[in-house]
């Protein structure tokens, strides 16, 4: 007779501890290298000309606002020299871009820079099925994705919020010279905490797109598209409108002033005047209005026969209170999207 032999219940399978966050972030790291690398480039090559510059106007600048009396003629040498070397470009070597076209320039660092490091995030491991071999290491899709996306976005947002400090310190003599209002969109979406909730949204949908596409090129190509158009629309419809603008009576010419959203004339009597009315009024100035050197003549004109002129605009006292409001709903739609690219990897099949 045989003995039985009680059977032992085998020994529950040992959970295996996910991958620590830690080592996740340095993978992370390891793997976005280049595009940590390009970024310095790009953003290192402005910043170094932009401190430069930031130095050499501020001298400039200094040696102009402390000639008196201002009225006089090497005062007034002296503010037309800053301004056309520094602001118009017209100048040396080294100033012939011109601040005008280096903001230009600038408008298109975030979307490089979020096109070329968020695009290829995921859609790279998708697009070349290594995401399979990424799943099976411990640290699972959800783990992954968050890591992939979150940490190169805050490196990201640090990095430009640094940059934007630097841009403003080179930006401030033409601020103060009243050469461009930081209401304006020239001078808006590069300054305060815009350029880095621009960035931010770029990056975003740059890698939603690609995990939607699963190829890098046409998420690429989608975001510089929807960028591009969003960025229009949002200066010239969507930004005058996040408070009611102020009517101010006069024409004020300076563009430091404020943002002139528009401009009317009222007659005499009280009735708004059409553009054809204007015209008419200046074709049948006297000459001595039309010929004269002054750009205010032809207001100065107006006033002294009982015209009235008035503008909408946004003050330059708004200026946090815009920043502030844009940069909130531009995070609210790049989380929406760092959400939705999340759940678009948990839902993929493998």
């Amino acid at each position: 007779m045989i003995a039985s032999v009680p059977t032992v219940p085998a020994a529950p399978a040992a959970r295996r501890r996910p991958v620590p966050w830690t080592k996740l972030a340095w993978v992370t790291l390891r793997q976005r290298r280049g595009a940590v690398i390009g970024t310095s480039v790009l953003l290192g090559v402005f910043a170094v000309y932009l401190l430069i510059m930031a130095i050499v106007q501020d001298n400039a600048y200094a040696a102009y606002t402390a000639c008196h009396p201002a009225g006089a003629l090497r005062c007034q040498q002296l503010a037309q020299e800053f301004s056309r070397d520094y602001w118009g470009g017209g100048g040396r070597v080294i100033q012939s871009g011109g601040a005008q076209t280096v903001s230009s320039l600038l408008f298109a660092v975030p979307v490089l820079l979020g096109a070329f490091t968020g695009a290829p995030l995921l859609a790279r491991e998708l697009e070349h099925g290594t995401f399979r071999f990424a799943w099976t290491q411990g640290a699972g899709r959800t783990r992954w994705a968050v890591s992939t996306l979150v940490l190169p976005a805050a490196l990201l947002t640090a990095v430009t919020g640094a940059f934007t400090a630097l841009f403003f310190w080179y930006f401030r003599p033409f601020l103060a010279d009243g050469q461009v209002s930081e209401m304006l969109p020239l001078a808006f979406a590069l300054l305060g905490v815009a350029f880095a909730a621009w960035t931010l949204f770029a990056y975003a949908l740059a890698a939603f797109l690609g995990t939607v596409f699963r190829r890098t090129l046409p998420a690429m190509a989608v975001t510089l598209v929807g960028y591009i158009a969003l960025a229009i629309a949002t200066a010239t419809v969507i930004r005058p409108h996040y408070a009611a603008p102020v009517t101010v009576r006069g024409w004020n010419a300076s563009s430091g002033a404020g943002w002139v959203l528009s401009s009317w004339a009222k007659a005499p009597s009280g009735q708004a005047l059409s553009q054809a009315d204007l015209d008419n009024l200046t074709a049948h100035l006297p000459a001595s209005v039309q010929n004269s050197p002054s750009p205010d003549a032809f207001t100065s004109w107006l006033t002294q026969h009982g015209y009235t002129l008035w503008q909408s605009v946004q003050p330059d006292s708004r200026f946090w209170q815009f920043q502030l409001t844009e940069a909130g709903w531009l995070l609210a739609v790049g989380a929406a999207f760092i959400a939705g690219t999340v759940w678009l990897v948990r839902r993929r099949g493998a």
